[in-house]
């Protein structure tokens, strides 16, 4: 796995502000930094470091940036690219790291005689916490201490239906309790809309 970053030219106005503003732009940006044949899934997020917006992906191959830096990048950039191998394999049980990680809390409400019930958004903070402690159970690791440091509302059309997309950012502390369970939850991402940006978690030491 590859964990990569480039920056994204807000200077730009009108073509940062298709990408930065277009969940689907973003979207199709990445696809289009693998080859074709490249059917795995790519976790991806927005971060924004003292006001620069970076794209970071995690993906199996490493990407190529070039077609993004034409669009909405600076020239000559070809962004970061660190071979996640050795991180994830020195990954242990009782290990503790700084996280962040952007999430979609959903829940499904169980409507008559439907099989699958309707998927609804947790609006509250205290909502979107409890909704990432479940998700944290079972996947290799329990949240020490954290925050909702942001929290937003994306609309866009997909298929021509109105899609509304709610989604929260969370930093803080966690432990390793099932370094296997962990890995695996690392590469597939946690929750749902991961085509849209959300999913990815990653760590910084503490």
């Amino acid at each position: 796995m590859y964990l990569s970053r480039i920056r994204i030219n807000k200077d730009i106005h009108t073509s940062s502000m298709k990408f930065l503003g277009s969940l689907q732009v973003m979207h199709a940006t990445v696809e289009g930094c693998f080859t074709p044949d490249d059917a795995s899934r790519k976790l991806w997020r927005l971060d924004y470091l003292h006001g620069q917006p970076y794209l970071l992906v995690l993906s199996q191959q490493q990407p190529d940036f070039s077609h993004l830096v034409e669009q909405f990048g600076y020239a000559g950039d070809t962004g970061e690219s660190r071979d996640c191998y050795n991180l994830f394999h020195m990954l242990a049980n009782g290990q503790r790291y700084r996280f962040r990680f952007c999430g979609n809390p959903v829940h499904s409400i169980k409507e008559g005689n439907r099989e699958r019930g309707k998927v609804v958004p947790h609006v509250t903070v205290p909502q979107q916490e409890d909704w990432f402690r479940s998700k944290s159970e079972g996947a290799g690791f329990l949240p020490e201490s954290f925050a909702v440091v942001q929290r937003d509302i994306k609309k866009f059309t997909r298929n021509g239906k109105l899609v509304t997309l709610h989604t929260a950012i969370f930093e803080g502390v966690l432990q390793i309790t099932d370094a296997d369970r962990f890995r695996q939850t690392l590469c597939a991402g946690i929750g749902r809309a991961k085509s849209y940006g959300c999913g990815l978690l990653t760590l910084g030491r503490l």
